[in-house]
C-alpha cells in the first residue's frame, strides 16, 4: 500500500536511515575502541544518543528505533566485557546497555512528535488560506468561488478528486471538478459529513492516530434556508489523515459556497 505524502514527511523514508544509523555505529564503535580506556564510557553513550536523534530526526521514527538497536549492539560489541561478543559480564553494563536503547527510543519518538507538530501547524495555515481564497471568490459571486473551492481542497487533501455539485431543473450537475474518479458517483449512497465536518458513526477508521476520510468518498450538503442546493463531494486519497480542524475548514467551505450566489 502506497503511503501518502504526509505520512512520509512525519515518519520519513525508515528503510534508508536506519542501514545510515547501523553504519554510523559501527563506524563509531571502531574510531572510539582504541580510546576505550580513556575516552570515558559515558562520552561513548552520549556520541551514540546523538547518532539515533539524528537518524530519528532525518529518518522518522522507524530509522530512529532501528538505530537505537544498532547502537546498543555496537556498544555491546565494542565497549563492553568480553570485547567483540554480545555477551555482558556485569549488571552495570546492562543497566548502562539499556539506558542507552531506552535513551534512543525516547529520542527517535520525541523526533516524530515534533515532525508530526510541524505537518499538522503547516496544514491549519493552508487550511485558513484556502478559507480566505473561497470567501474572497464568493464575496465576488458567480461560479468563480466553486473553481476556487474545487482546486484549493484538491490541493490541500491531496484528494483524488473534489467536486461540487448544484441542483438544477433536471437534478444534480457538475458545476466544477478537480482530479478524476472512475464512473458517476452515487451521492446518496456515500457517508455525509454533518454541518461540523463530524465523519459518521460506522464509516470512522483512524490512521496514525488521526481520522481519515472514508475511501469511497464523502460528502458536504450545501444548504441554504433549511433546503439543499447542492453538494461538495471529496474522493480522497488512500489512508490520507486528516485533521479535526481541516474537516471543520471542509464544512466551512461547504457553507460558504451555499451561500455564495
Amino acid at each position: 500500500m502506497a503511503r501518502s505524502a504526509r505520512s512520509l514527511e512525519i515518519d520519513g523514508e525508515g528503510g534508508f536511515w536506519a542501514v545510515v544509523g547501523f553504519g554510523a555505529s559501527l563506524v563509531v564503535g571502531l574510531v572510539l575502541r582504541p580510546l576505550r580506556s580513556s575516552a570515558g564510557l559515558e562520552n561513548v553513550v552520549v556520541v551514540y544518543v546523538i547518532v539515533v536523534a539524528l537518524t530519528a530526526a532525518f529518518g522518522g521514527r522507524a530509522a530512529g528505533l532501528a538505530s537505537s538497536l544498532s547502537a546498543a549492539l555496537a556498544y555491546t560489541w565494542f565497549f563492553t566485557t568480553p570485547y567483540e561478543t554480545l555477551q555482558i559480564d556485569s549488571a552495570e553494563q546492562v543497566a548502562t546497555v539499556v539506558l542507552l536503547f531506552a535513551a534512543g527510543l525516547l529520542a527517535s519518538l520525541g523526533g516524530r512528535a515534533t515532525r508530526r507538530a510541524q505537518v499538522e501547524a503547516r496544514e491549519e495555515a493552508d487550511v485558513l488560506a484556502v478559507l480566505n481564497a473561497v470567501s474572497l471568490a464568493a464575496a465576488r459571486g458567480g461560479i468563480k468561488a466553486d473553481l476556487v473551492a474545487v482546486d484549493a481542497l484538491h490541493e490541500l487533501l491531496d484528494a483524488r478528486a473534489v467536486q461540487v455539485v448544484r441542483d438544477g431543473p433536471e437534478g444534480d450537475l457538475v458545476v466544477a471538478r478537480a482530479g478524476q474518479v472512475d464512473g458517476e458517483l452515487d451521492l446518496d449512497s456515500l457517508p455525509h459529513l454533518d454541518e461540523e465536518g463530524r465523519i459518521p458513526s460506522g464509516h470512522r477508521r483512524a490512521v496514525g492516530g488521526t481520522l481519515v476520510l472514508p475511501a469511497q468518498g464523502a460528502v458536504v450538503d450545501l444548504v441554504r434556508r433549511g433546503h439543499r442546493i447542492g453538494s461538495l463531494v471529496i474522493v480522497p486519497a488512500e489512508d490520507r489523515p486528516i485533521l479535526r480542524s481541516t474537516r471543520l475548514a471542509i464544512a466551512a467551505v461547504a457553507h460558504t459556497l451555499a451561500n455564495a450566489r
